[in-house]
C-alpha cells in the first residue's frame, strides 16, 4: 500500500532523526546542577515518565528502609523501595533480639541461638534473677506518606528529610507478647517461672499440679490502668504496652516481612533481594472459643516457655497443650520475630496511652503526648486527637498512623485482603470511653493479626483472655 505524502514526510523525519542520533558519549555536558537534571523512568503501569535524578539517587543512596502498597490494589503484599539494601539490614541496624534488662534500663544481649545464655557465652536465667525478659531495639525514626495512589512507610536512623517523622527512643517489650505479675509485689514481669509467685491467668491455685495449671502462665484479669501502675514500679521509663511501643512492633513486622497480613503463611524463602514476602501463620488460634472456654474457661493455655527454643530467629515455634488423659488436646503455632513471641493471636494486648472517645455520631482517638502525662479513665483532657475511628465491625482496610495511633480508619476488607485483620467495634449501640486491645486472642481465628483491635471496652476492662506486656524506652517517647 503506498504511503501518503503526509506519511512520507513522517518516515523521512523519523529516518533524518535517526541518521542524527548521538551516541552518550558524543552529547554535550548538561547545564546545571545536578538537581536540575531528569531521567526517563517506567512506573508501575508501564509507561514511561521523567524523574528528577537527584531525587532517584538519594532514594537509593540514602540508609532509609521502605515499603510502599498501592491503595488502588487489594494485595496485602508490599514492594520494597529505596536503597534495598537497608532494608535487608535493617534488623541488624535496629539491634532487634532478645535481652535482659535491669530496672535501671540497661540491657545486655543474649546469645542469638540460646537465650539461656548471654552472647559472651555466659549463662542467663530468664526468671527475672538477672533482669526482664525484653525484646529490644536502637533508637530510629519512622515516617509514613500518601504519595501519588501509594502509601509509604519507612524507617531510618537519621531524620527523613521532607517527611514528618517520629523519633522512637532505644526501649523494648516483653518478649512473651504478654504480661507476668508478681503476686508478692504487684509487680509487671517479664520472665518464666513456674513459681506461685508469678502464677498466670486469674491466680486460680486450685489448678496447681492440674493438666490445665496457670503456673507458668501469662497474667489475665487484670484492668488495664492496674498493668500500668504495676509496671511503672520498676521506676523511670516503664509501663505497660505502651502505643508506641505497640507501634514499633507493628510496623517493623511490615517492613521487614513485607506484608499486612501477618497471619499468611510463613516462607523461610527470601527473594533475589534476600527480603522476606511472608506472614507467620494463624498463631494460637486453633481453637474455637467453645473449645478453649471447655478447656479452661479461655484463661492462657500457652507457658512463657513456649517460643524461647527458636531464639532470635524468625519462625514458627509448636507447643502441645495437654489434655487430661496425659495426651494433647491442641497443637499451637507460635509466630517468633527475632525473638518476639505472639504478636498476635494468643492473648489481647491492651495498649495504654491511647482513648476512643466514643461519641453518638464519631469515633474520636487520642493519644497521650508523654509518658508522663497525667492521664485518666474518665476524660481525654490533655491529649492528642490522632484519627477518627470506624464503628461497626469490619475486616480492616485502612489504619492511620498519624500519632503512631495505628488504628483503623476503613473497613469493608477480608480474611486475606489489606490487612486481613478485623476491628471489633459497635460504636453504634454503645457510646463512652474505650481503650485498644491488640492483637487478637486464641478464640479470634482469622480475625486476630498484627493490626486487629478491640475498641468497644471500657479503659479499665479485665478478661481472662486480656494481658498486658511489660515495656521500657531509654528516654520519653514525646508526641507533639
Amino acid at each position: 500500500m503506498a504511503l501518503t505524502a503526509a506519511e512520507e514526510a513522517k518516515v523521512k523525519a523519523m529516518l533524518t532523526a535517526f541518521d542524527g542520533a548521538k551516541r552518550i558519549n558524543e552529547l554535550p555536558l548538561a547545564s546545571g546542577g545536578i538537581e536540575d537534571y531528569t531521567v526517563e523512568v517506567q512506573d508501575a503501569t508501564g509507561e514511561s515518565k521523567k524523574l528528577p535524578l537527584y531525587s532517584a539517587i538519594g532514594t537509593a543512596n540514602k540508609r532509609i528502609a521502605m515499603r510502599r502498597w498501592n491503595e488502588t490494589l487489594s494485595t496485602p503484599i508490599g514492594e520494597a523501595f529505596g536503597n534495598i539494601d537497608f532494608l535487608r539490614d535493617l534488623p541488624s541496624a535496629l539491634g532487634l533480639g532478645c535481652y535482659l534488662v535491669e530496672d535501671d534500663r540497661t540491657r545486655r544481649k543474649l546469645d542469638t541461638t540460646n537465650h539461656y545464655r548471654f552472647d559472651d557465652g555466659s549463662p542467663a536465667a530468664l526468671d527475672g534473677t538477672m533482669g526482664q525478659y525484653m525484646w529490644c531495639w536502637n533508637k530510629h525514626y519512622y515516617a509514613s506518606w500518601k504519595e501519588g495512589n501509594y502509601f509509604y512507610e519507612a524507617v531510618s536512623l537519621e531524620p527523613i528529610e521532607g517527611k514528618e517523622c517520629y523519633s522512637i527512643p532505644a526501649g523494648g517489650t516483653s518478649a512473651l507478647g504478654a504480661g507476668v505479675v508478681d503476686r508478692t509485689n504487684l509487680t509487671l514481669c517479664s520472665l518464666i517461672s513456674d513459681a506461685p509467685q508469678y502464677r498466670g491467668g486469674g491466680n486460680n491455685a486450685e489448678l496447681d499440679g492440674t493438666y490445665r495449671t496457670s503456673l507458668g502462665k501469662p497474667t489475665t484479669v487484670v484492668r488495664s490502668d492496674f498493668f500500668s501502675t504495676y509496671a511503672r514500679k520498676r521506676g523511670e521509663g516503664w509501663e505497660s504496652s505502651w502505643y508506641v511501643a505497640r507501634a514499633v512492633q507493628e510496623y517493623l513486622f511490615r517492613l521487614i516481612m513485607g506484608t499486612r497480613h501477618s497471619q499468611s503463611a510463613f516462607n523461610p524463602e527470601k527473594d533475589v533481594n534476600g527480603l522476606y514476602s511472608c506472614g507467620m501463620g494463624a498463631g494460637v488460634t486453633g481453637l474455637t472459643s467453645a473449645q478453649w472456654g471447655e478447656y479452661n474457661g479461655w484463661n492462657p493455655i500457652i507457658p512463657t516457655s513456649a517460643g524461647v527454643e527458636l531464639g532470635d530467629s524468625i519462625g514458627v515455634a509448636t507447643y502441645e497443650v495437654p489434655a487430661a488423659d496425659g495426651g494433647v488436646f491442641y497443637t499451637a503455632e507460635i509466630p517468633v520475630f527475632f525473638g518476639l513471641k505472639h504478636l498476635y493471636g494468643n492473648l489481647w494486648d491492651v495498649v495504654r496511652g491511647i482513648i476512643t472517645d466514643a461519641g453518638t455520631e464519631k469515633s474520636l482517638v487520642y493519644v497521650a503526648p508523654s509518658l508522663y502525662a497525667d492521664q485518666s479513665n474518665d476524660s481525654v483532657a490533655g491529649m492528642i486527637l490522632a484519627t477518627e475511628t470506624y464503628r461497626a465491625e469490619s475486616y480492616i482496610k485502612k489504619i492511620s498512623m498519624n500519632k503512631l495511633c495505628c488504628m483503623p480508619t476503613e473497613g469493608g476488607a477480608s480474611i486475606t485482603s489489606y490487612y486481613g485483620d478485623c476491628h471489633y467495634v459497635d460504636h453504634t449501640m454503645t457510646q463512652g470511653l474505650r481503650c485498644r486491645l491488640a492483637g487478637g486472642s486464641a478464640r479470634d481465628g482469622t480475625a486476630a493479626g498484627a493490626v486487629a483491635s478491640h475498641s468497644s471496652n471500657t479503659v479499665s476492662t479485665s478478661s481472662s483472655t486480656i494481658s498486658g506486656s511489660l515495656c521500657f524506652f531509654e528516654e520519653d517517647p514525646i508526641m507533639f
